[in-house]
């Protein structure tokens, strides 16, 4: 690296760095609901658990806990405590906004990024809301106003009276219920080639049912090649075209006004992971 260059790397606000990291903080609740006869734990991703509760499997969000931990790291036992305790009963907690927050909740998107794209806004001074998707991906919130779109900013979620979790929820709804099956096929079998080239179509791999409907439609392994933002590719991992796909992906990235990530993503258990090279 040259003098002047900076790694892009997620960081996502200004905020002090709390006492515990986030893997930390899900490691050691982790670890509280292990002995639990009730809670089966399944897997987990940041603050992320998937668990099995009496049967039943879920996702559970630690986000909020953790937010709550941060604000008041003394009361780190009973925010784990009220955690599971929710966890166990089923119990959820919706925090609605205000009126601002309901004039914009149908209007709110997903939009990825990678971290030099957010690197690039935050120094043109937008401090834009993202969440990590896998490395080097993130998911910003935008507010679609038709023709044109805003990113939403930090200081936008206390002012809506809101948590990050709420209004990513409220952008996943939008997404979900915004979708088409603009998916066209090409090829058969082992070739086949899957394409969705609508507006944002690249936001679509954060909704779980887009994944599971084309992992049916590959065989083996699926892949997935977002180079611009409004286009997203799925092909089998043994496609005998694989690495003239992975060129294309890289060129359509590092050369389109509206390239987003150079590198594919592979499908793996319904969760995403970067394809090394």
């Amino acid at each position: 690296m040259t003098n002047g260059e900076r790694r892009a790397t997620w960081d996502f606000d200004d905020r002090e760095i709390p006492p515990m990291s986030a893997e930390m903080f899900s490691a050691l609740v982790t670890a509280r609901l292990r002995p639990l006869n009730e809670i089966e734990i399944l897997g987990g991703k940041g603050l992320q658990l998937r668990v099995r509760v009496r049967g039943a499997e879920t996702l559970a969000q630690l986000e909020r806990a953790y937010e709550r931990y941060r604000a008041n790291p003394d009361a780190l036992s009973p925010v784990i405590d009220t955690f599971i305790d929710r966890l166990l009963h089923g119990a959820t907690e919706e925090r609605a906004g205000n009126e601002q927050f309901a004039r914009v909740r149908e209007k709110l998107l997903p939009r990825l990024m990678t971290a030099q794209q957010w690197m690039k806004k935050r120094d043109e001074g937008l401090r834009v809301v993202v969440r990590s998707i896998v490395q080097d991906l993130g998911a910003a919130l935008i507010l679609d106003n038709g023709a044109d779109f805003e990113y939403v900013q930090i200081d936008a979620i206390p002012a809506w009276e809101i948590d990050s979790q709420t209004a990513y929820a409220a952008a996943t709804e939008n997404l979900e219920r915004l979708q088409i099956d603009a998916t066209t096929s090409n090829g058969e079998g082992i070739e086949t080639l899957l394409l969705d080239h609508s507006a944002n179509a690249s936001a679509s791999v954060m909704l779980p049912s887009r994944l599971a409907d084309w992992q049916a439609r590959i065989q083996g392994e699926l892949v997935l090649g977002l180079p611009t933002h409004d286009l997203l590719l799925g092909f089998a991992r043994a496609h005998p075209a694989f690495e003239e796909l992975r060129a294309q992906v890289a060129h359509d990235a590092q050369n389109s006004p509206n390239g987003l990530l150079a590198t594919l993503l592979l499908v793996r258990e319904g969760e995403l992971q970067l394809l090394p090279p």
